[in-house]
């Protein structure tokens, strides 16, 4: 079908046609494969990005957490960590 945007060219290779079949299977009955794929891929940046925030989200609250002054936890117990959660002496 004629359209003004550009097209891309993806080989159908094992990986993704197993992803297609997988993903065919809970999907309308009769999709098209360049349907599925596009959908697939919207999704796919979508959850790439959502776990980047996450990863981000998560180094912050650690830099914030390991540098505040309240830590909320006893730092001098880090000292001992190897004795008192391994039992080294």
């Amino acid at each position: 079908m004629p359209t003004a945007h550009g097209r891309i060219l993806v080989t159908k290779d094992p990986a993704l046609a197993e992803a297609l079949d997988r993903a065919g299977a809970i999907v309308k009955p009769g999709t098209a494969s360049a349907t599925l794929v596009r959908d697939l891929a919207i999704r796919g940046a979508q959850a790439m990005l959502a776990d980047r925030r996450a990863d981000a989200e998560a180094i912050e609250r650690l830099v914030n957490r390991t540098t505040a002054q309240d830590p909320g936890y006893e730092p001098g117990v880090l000292e001992d960590i190897d004795r008192l959660g391994w039992g080294q002496e």
